[in-house]
């Protein structure tokens, strides 16, 4: 039999190995049988899709460049294998192409809606699962899946973007744990955290139930969670509640089934929680999630953060250098972000060398003229330096940069530190000038803004008014505040306090509908209790007349400790600190007594011949003046001096007998 003879009966192997996907043994027999035909189509094919059953991209974009290059054949597969390749804007060239060709079918479009959500071109994105949808039924299996996709796409979208095209709706669906999970997180990129804790409860619970119906093992039943608790984690620390979050991320930490890339947002989210806590061990987290093989998993903006994070590390743990450069080769990546600006500034900060941080700032400041973070932090620097004046013009410097832009120019928190400034810096009509324009433009209202301007910088103004003497406005002002709330106590005493001025009469009808201050019969002792930092004293009452009564304080002395036998009345020896042997009072026992007259070397005593007073010169030797000796520290340690070497004894000659 020829070997072409044989290609039915490989070709029934072959399709034997495929059904029972044992893919091993059905490439040799691809193999095989290309070995007698090598152009054959159907054996090209299977091997191609053999290859990517077995996950060998590599292998099987190699086979369509040496079988098919230059033709459009299998463009669905060669922009799958690119896909997986992380080779994403080829792949999308690709799909391009078999669009252009008249090749493009669902499969096509589900890879081509997955390839621009990798490339984060959201919008394109959203409109092909659209597309999909509309030609879908609900009763459809894959229509949950592709539901799903599609709300992911929209909460990445408002989560990165802000913002969220009104033809696509946001609603919450709890259908499958996968809708519910996204819905969540639609929920926090609106910064609805309850709700979205909500709906991650309610993920658990499902996804556990299902998948215990389905039969699956409680790995993997923890392998799908722990995306879900990561994300209920994630809720806990934007709430405040970090002990709960940390908790959490610690459970997937020490779960070995948790997906790579969930556990290096994990570890990244551990480390912020923690923040400046045990900064070696956050090290080796963040490190395990800047890994290379994670690169191609991770979306630009995980990139990003973990990158920051890791710059913001060595900066906590002084390794300034290495912060630098790691921040200015972010800087290269991604030009826009101010954050990267103040790192750097802050390294210099750091080192305690604010100038240095002051001048790079001011370096930023040009090359990003709108920032806002960036003039902030000038500022700061500048009022730590009390350098209110160019703190003012460092603010005016941005004012006018967005002047065109009244929706940012007139931001409440930017005219209320404006005024700060101006009252700071002795500008008072300058100040008061701002808060009218202010006031005028909120009135007007744009489109940004309400039609009144906020209480807390209504209040201001009208006390800058009251403080300037201008009492008719600031009662205005007051009276607006009034009608909008009221019960607040401090709009109706400024509006007192401004009509006392101008009309009296106003002044004691506003004054009426103050509460009544409801007094006590309180004594003054009593009232010490009351009066906060003021130190309580213990009082005692009279038992006749209940009078309040002082309590005498007890002072208690500490007794002096006395040597024993210590007579106060007795002079105390002047010479009670040298050792006796040098004391005036030793007398040598035993017969070394004649040393006592010896000096050291032969010396003795002047003046010491009578009464030892030192008062009559016999000796005849010239008078000398005392030398005053420094008094001795209590480390000092004094040198005995030498005991003298007691005389040899003669040996007694022993009698003889005298028998």
């Amino acid at each position: 039999m020829s070997s072409t003879d044989q290609l039915p009966a490989l070709f029934g192997e072959l399709e034997r190995f495929v059904s029972q996907a044992e893919y091993d043994k059905a490439l040799k027999m691809c193999d095989k049988i290309l070995g007698i035909a090598s152009d054959d189509q159907d054996a090209l094919h299977c091997k191609l899709i053999t290859l990517i059953r077995l996950e060998k991209y590599s292998d099987a974009l190699a086979l369509l460049s040496r079988k098919f290059k230059g033709e459009n054949k299998f463009l669905f597969e060669r922009a799958y294998c690119l896909y997986r390749s992380n080779q994403l804007a080829q792949a999308l060239e690709v799909i391009e192409t078999a669009n252009q060709s008249g090749q493009q079918d669902v499969a096509t479009r589900h890879l081509e809606a997955q390839l621009n959500y990798r490339l984060e071109n959201y919008a394109a994105c959203l409109d092909i699962y659209r597309s999909l949808l509309d030609e879908m039924n609900d009763g459809e299996g894959s229509y949950y899946e592709v539901l799903a996709n599609y709300n992911a796409v929209k909460a990445s979208m408002l989560t990165f973007t802000g913002s969220l095209n009104e033809k696509h709706d946001l609603k919450d669906n709890t259908e499958t744990y996968e809708l519910a999970y996204n819905s969540a997180c639609g929920q926090i990129a609106q910064g609805n955290l309850t709700k979205a804790q909500d709906l991650l409860e309610s993920a658990k619970k499902i996804c556990r139930e299902s998948m215990i119906r389905d039969d699956y093992t409680e790995a993997d039943i923890e392998q799908e969670l722990a995306v879900i608790v990561a994300q209920l984690a994630y809720v806990y620390q934007l709430q405040g509640k970090t002990d709960q979050a940390v908790e959490l991320y610690q459970s997937i930490v020490k779960s070995s089934s948790a997906d790579p890339v969930v556990s290096a947002v994990v570890a990244n989210n551990l480390v912020s929680a923690k923040k400046n806590e045990d900064l070696f061990d956050a090290a080796k987290k963040l490190k395990a999630a800047s890994a290379k093989e994670l690169d191609s998993k991770l979306f630009s903006h995980q990139k990003r953060v973990i990158s920051m994070n890791e710059a913001l590390l060595n900066l906590y743990m002084h390794k300034y250098n290495a912060c630098t450069d790691l921040t200015q080769k972010l800087l290269e990546k991604y030009p826009g972000n101010e954050d990267l600006y103040l790192i750097l500034a802050a390294v210099s900060a750091h080192q305690n060398k604010n100038s240095k941080a002051l001048a790079d700032l001011e370096s930023f400041a040009k090359e990003q003229p709108q920032s806002l973070a960036i003039r902030f932090a000038i500022i700061q620097l500048q009022l730590i330096d009390a350098k209110r004046t160019a703190a003012l013009e460092t603010l005016e410097s941005y004012l006018n940069e967005v002047k065109s832009q009244p929706e940012v120019y007139y931001q409440p928190a930017l005219i209320a530190l404006l005024v700060w400034l101006y009252e700071q810096t002795g500008q008072s009509e300058r100040a008061m000038q701002t808060l009218d324009d202010a006031s005028a433009q909120w009135k007007k209202g744009t489109s940004s803004t309400s039609t009144k301007p906020p209480s807390s910088i209504l209040k201001q103004t009208a006390a800058f008014k009251l403080k300037a003497g201008r009492f008719q406005d600031a009662a205005t002002d007051y009276e607006q505040l009034v009608k909008a709330d009221p019960m607040d106590a401090q709009a109706i005493a400024g509006l007192i306090t401004a009509y006392a001025e101008v009309n009296p009469a106003m002044a004691e009808k506003y004054g009426n509908s103050l509460p009544a201050f409801e007094s006590g019969e309180l004594d003054l002792a009593t009232l010490e209790y009351v009066v906060p930092g003021v130190k309580r004293r213990y009082v005692k009452k009279d038992g006749k007349d209940g009078h309040v009564a002082k309590k005498s304080k007890n002072k208690k002395k500490r007794k002096a400790l006395l040597p024993k036998q210590y007579d106060a009345q007795a002079t105390p020896d002047p010479e009670r600190w040298l050792p006796k042997r040098e004391r005036s009072s030793y007398r040598a026992k035993g017969k070394n007594k004649k040393a006592l007259a010896k000096g050291s070397q032969g010396a003795s005593d002047v003046g010491g011949g009578i009464g030892g007073t030192g008062s009559a010169n016999i000796a005849g030797m010239p008078k000398q003046v005392p030398v005053a000796t420094p008094e001795v520290q209590p480390e000092a340690v004094a040198a005995s001096s030498p005991k003298p070497k007691p005389a040899a004894k003669k040996k007694k000659k022993g009698k003889g007998n005298k028998w």
